[in-house]
């Protein structure tokens, strides 16, 4: 079994150009990992025998949203492979402090690639440079990180510019438990905006909120660069549960940072996929050439229209080493096209999460680790 198709869409140069070349090239690829995971693992192979699928039947995009799905919460509940452990080179887990974790487990090919894919995205969406910037990063210092996948993202988005110092605000407590320092947060932005240099805060959303907020409270007003720029992560949620806006977010990063709303970029992920979702300057989440997402209704199964909201089923061809190729999340978003942003190909519309109680994804619960 080759994997042609596949190696050559992850060597493409731009994350955003659907030409019908690469269009075909996603098909191809998902045809070629949907017959990996089939052959190789057991249970997604059972799976497709019950809804007599087989990856012959991909031919178009527009069969994409037919490859059987796993349902998310199974990464929580089992270790689901398929290449043999010894192949196993890196662990990911979701960051929740409590309760069960979901994880993904990747081979070498497969962390490369998705790697790859995230400098492109980052990349192709003009967010990499060549000046230097300051770092503070409201995610795990790298000796706390362990296996958590968003640390090992949020890590990874300190890369795409020179760093001169970076700060990690998730530092190891007393008890040996990650502990948030907010006064050393405070005292960094002050002491980086003394510089002059652009700043980068990269991280949980909560945690950036609550020391902006605190430094509101105290009076503190900076003034970075132009070109500073936010990437948040993890929700958009405060470490008391409360929703935050995105208006009311960007108003108090321009106050107390002296940041544009333009500057400040979301994504939308999760350990299980792999794949991250970039938010534009219209706060729509793009879709890259490595996926396709749907919106699902969750009584028939069925793809919904444009705009219609659903469970989002979120698929990638990057990833052999699990069954990981289709997965239904429980979130709920709609899908939509034509962004005016200009990038092309659709984006997913965030529209929050389904059922009664929250499944612990990627996003860190931090009013376990706020103490205010």
């Amino acid at each position: 079994m080759t994997e042609e198709a596949t190696t050559k869409l992850y060597e493409l140069t731009q994350a955003f150009d659907f030409s019908e070349e690469n269009k075909g090239l996603f098909v191809q690829s998902m045809r070629e990992m949907a017959d990996f995971h089939s052959e190789h693992s057991p249970v997604y192979r059972g799976i497709c025998q019950q809804y007599g699928f087989t990856a012959d039947q991909i031919q178009s995009y527009g069969d994409l949203t037919s490859i059987p799905h796993i349902f998310v919460t199974a990464f929580k509940q089992r270790r689901l492979l398929s290449l043999p452990e010894d192949q196993i080179c890196t662990t990911f887990t979701s960051s929740g402090t409590q309760g069960q974790k979901s994880q993904i487990n990747l081979d070498r090919i497969s962390f490369d690639r998705q790697a790859g894919m995230r400098s492109l995205l980052v990349r192709s969406l003009g967010l990499a440079s060549e000046q230097q910037h300051n770092y503070l990063v409201f995610s795990y210092a790298p000796a706390i990180a362990d296996q958590r996948g968003a640390a090992h993202t949020f890590n990874t988005y300190t890369t795409f510019a020179p760093a001169a110092e970076k700060h990690f605000a998730l530092q190891q407590g007393a008890s040996g438990e990650p502990a948030f320092e907010l006064e050393q947060a405070i005292a960094t932005l002050v002491r980086f905006a003394q510089t002059g240099l652009p700043l980068r805060v990269v991280g949980f959303l909560a945690f950036s909120f609550v020391t902006l907020q605190e430094m509101k409270k105290r009076g503190i007003r900076l003034q970075f660069p132009a070109e500073s720029l936010l990437i948040t992560g993890g929700g958009w949620k405060s470490h008391k549960g409360e929703t935050v806006s995105f208006e009311g977010y960007a108003e108090l990063v321009q106050e107390i940072l002296g940041i544009q709303p333009e500057r400040i970029r979301d994504f939308y992920g999760m350990v299980e996929h792999g794949v991250p979702y970039m938010s534009c300057s219209h706060r729509h989440y793009h879709v890259p050439i490595f996926a396709n997402v749907a919106a699902i209704d969750p009584g028939n199964m069925q793809v919904l229209p444009e705009g219609a909201s659903g469970l989002l089923k979120l698929q990638t061809s990057f990833i052999r080493s699990a069954p990981a190729i289709s997965v239904l999340s429980t979130d709920l978003g709609a899908i939509g096209s034509n962004c005016p942003c200009g990038i092309p190909g659709s984006y997913i519309m965030l529209r929050g999460r389904a059922g009664v109680t929250k499944h612990a994804g990627c996003a860190i619960s931090a009013s376990q680790l706020i103490k205010l």
